[in-house]
């Protein structure tokens, strides 16, 4: 309870006193803006409307950057006028499922709760309203699906997966990701494997050119309010330009390379005893949801920060790791290294919005002899800098953890 009081005074302070761009959100009117988008678009698919190309209906003329089933709300008599109270039912569904997840048990996790909950990555994402909470209640339902030893139950995990595929795109890695740490034998594999396959070949075949359309128009941002590998590239291209031409996907392979390497290298120095506890079954597959949705989507494109709110899937497993280890493990250390980092990622837009850095310029190792490198921007190298590492941190718990059975 206290962890939930603390967020939601937290939340009623910004919104009391307009301070979210103190804390690195820039404010948006409406309130719940992204999902004003979403409703917006249904008004002027009513009217006949290509919203995918135009839409007057909303207040800055954002396109439709979703599939067409959001555009089914206005079927269900849904439209603007609902927009503050289908954001505060979405809101309050979100933070309740999150206190519920985390469940602090020291002073310490809770205060490691409160760094991740109040950054400015999370508060974007309620601030906007945004449809990843959506797709966070949906998927964290999946995961408790997925530790019930029943093949039914596990079934209609694929099957909330497959509509949260429906909703957005990100979500159809968990249909080939859930068959690698949700098997227990090789019969539920092959029928897993089976369903997975045909829930994917019904999204894709009679979506595919809608697929393809939003794979154009859905926004790639690369300023400081994003994160990415495609946004470290342009970071990295700036100074050194000839970076940006080297090919997308020589990109990614050298990224999951090195991302691979280091993990495996890690692991290799954990020493088994280290991680041996109590194995929880959806502490563990809401680890390995969270760590593949975040990994998918940081590698392939560059996203909002609000796509952290995953990292709150991991967070469970981590407090259990650290809780069975002794102070001064190489597991407790990476625990704690996790959430240095994550903190690196998350919070960097609140510094950014207190105009301490960009207006100094200095020369650092990025200086090109034309130009000097700004604090600004060496501060989104750090940015992802520190994602890389966090993933090598996270995947070399995964290698270490796998391959025990779920509960």
């Amino acid at each position: 309870m206290a962890l939930f009081a603390s967020w939601i005074l937290y939340l009623l302070i910004l919104d009391k006193y307009v301070l979210w761009a103190y804390v690195g959100v820039p404010q948006m009117n409406p309130l719940f803006a992204d999902l004003h988008a979403i409703l917006s678009a249904n008004e002027c698919h009513t009217r006949g409307l290509n919203v995918f190309f135009s839409n007057p209906c909303d207040v800055l003329a954002r396109v439709h950057v979703y599939s067409s089933i959001w555009l089914s709300l206005s079927a269900l008599g849904l439209g603007s006028p609902h927009l503050f109270v289908m954001g505060l039912v979405l809101n309050s569904v979100f933070l309740v499922l999150v206190v519920y997840l985390l469940k602090p048990t020291s002073t310490g996790e809770f205060f490691k709760c409160c760094l991740i909950l109040f950054s400015p990555a999370v508060t974007l994402g309620v601030e906007r309203g945004n449809n990843d909470l959506l797709i966070f209640i949906l998927l964290a339902l999946s995961a408790a699906l997925f530790t019930i030893k029943n093949k039914i139950a596990n079934i209609s995990g694929l099957v909330i997966i497959y509509f949260s595929t429906l909703l957005k795109i990100y979500p159809s890695i968990l249909l080939a990701a859930t068959l690698v740490f949700a098997r227990r034998n090789i019969k539920e594999f092959i029928l897993l494997a089976a369903c997975a396959a045909g829930l994917a070949a019904l999204w894709l075949l009679p979506n595919i050119d809608e697929i393809l359309l939003l794979s154009n128009i859905v926004p790639k941002p690369t300023d400081h309010y994003a994160t990415g590998a495609r946004a470290m590239l342009l970071y990295i291209g700036r100074p050194y330009p000839w970076v940006l031409t080297i090919h997308t996907a020589w990109w990614l392979a050298g990224f999951i390379s090195l991302i691979a390497l280091c993990s495996i290298a890690l692991a290799s120095r954990l020493k088994t005893l280290e991680l041996q506890q109590p194995q929880a079954g959806f502490t563990y597959v809401l680890y390995m949801f969270g760590l593949t949705i975040l990994f998918f989507t940081y590698a392939i494109n560059s996203n909002y920060d609000y796509r952290w709110i995953f990292f709150i899937f991991l967070m469970p497993q981590l407090f259990e790791i650290q809780r069975y280890q002794t102070k001064g493990t190489l597991a407790n250390r990476m625990v704690t290294l996790g959430f240095v980092c994550v903190a690196i990622v998350i919070w960097t837009e609140m510094f950014r919005s207190t105009r301490l850095f960009g207006s100094i310029h200095f020369n650092i190792f990025f200086n090109i002899g034309r130009s000097t490198f700004s604090i600004e921007l060496f501060q989104q190298f750090i940015k992802e800098f520190a994602a890389w590492v966090l993933f090598v941190v996270l995947f070399a718990f995964a290698i270490k953890i796998f391959p025990k059975r779920v509960a």
